[in-house]
């Protein structure tokens, strides 16, 4: 069986800390050919850092490129999912691995241990703002990674307990980061729902590159465009087209950071069909065009 048919994305409600002795915060560690997460949610929040690996990743209605030394902060009940790029299912290319640290964090059972009221509307006002998803930028990381990964290698509970409050500390503290959803993001994924979105987010990550046309994606999930077009936008708060020409920006902005590639290269690597689309879409996308925003890298 090919490694990426051992892959599902499923828009579902997970149970992260169910069972567990404290119920207040948990530690997973993957080291693995492939993410193989579904595309869910649960109430915990989710601090993860990924050590090794790359991809594209959901966080809400934010679609990027992920890559070595990536932190992000998921909050409570806000859809998520890791997908690594093509080579990493490919029985071709042994040598990729994907190994990360996460931190799942209770906010309602972690706000219970503290009385004071400022201290409890510091963590209150971080656990909202986290409902859009955070990532944190190198200062960030520099602080807290080597927190992380104290707690990762703990062997005794009060060794990470006292890690767990430090980084906490350090969370509502920080401001090197962004935010990763929308300002008016909301989680519509039900239970009920079936694999429609799973077919079509890995699609979409697997073939951004190629042309996808949206009677294709309806035919998949057996809809017509209109009733595709009416259930995509309203599970991820954009249409189609959009969430695909962001996926490939998302890869553009890759490429213009690690690659030597000509901005007229880049539009077509990345499944643009022609120069001007691509800048136009970039600039919807980045604000800036694909010049500018290399420009700006450089800069930095």
């Amino acid at each position: 069986m090919a490694k990426n048919s051992l892959y599902q994305m499923k828009p579902i409600f997970a149970k992260i800390l169910n069972g567990k002795v404290n119920e207040v915060y948990g530690v997973k560690i993957v080291n693995a050919p492939y993410f193989s997460t579904e595309f869910h949610f649960h109430e915990e929040c989710q601090l993860t850092y990924n050590v090794e690996s790359e991809g594209r990743r959901m966080i809400g209605d934010s679609i990027e490129d992920f890559n070595n030394e990536d932190m992000i902060f998921v909050g409570a009940n806000l859809p998520h999912v890791w997908h690594n790029s093509q080579q990493y299912f490919s029985d071709s290319t042994p040598n990729t691995h994907a190994h990360s640290i996460s931190l799942f964090l209770h906010p309602e059972k972690i706000l219970d241990i503290f009385h004071e009221p400022e201290h409890i509307q510091k963590l209150k006002n971080f656990f909202q703002m986290a409902k859009r998803g955070m990532k944190f930028n190198f200062s960030a990381r520099k602080e807290i990674k080597p927190l992380l990964l104290k707690i990762a290698q703990a062997t005794e509970e009060i060794t990470r307990l006292i890690g767990v409050l430090e980084i906490l500390n350090l969370l509502c503290q920080n401001k090197d980061y962004v935010l990763l959803a929308s300002p008016g993001y909301t989680n519509n994924y039900q239970l009920k729902d079936n694999d429609r979105m799973d077919k079509i987010l890995k699609y979409v990550f697997d073939n951004f590159n190629k042309e996808i046309l949206l009677v294709d994606a309806a035919e998949m999930t057996n809809m017509n465009k209109q009733a595709f077009c009416r259930y995509f936008k309203n599970r991820t708060q954009k249409t189609f087209v959009t969430f695909v020409n962001e996926v490939r920006i998302g890869h553009a902005c890759k490429l213009i950071a690690e690659s030597d590639h000509q901005i007229s290269e880049m539009a077509y690597i990345c499944g643009f069909n022609s120069l001007s689309n691509f800048n136009k879409f970039f600039k919807l996308a980045k604000g800036v065009t694909p010049k500018e925003y290399k420009k700006m890298l450089i800069a930095d």
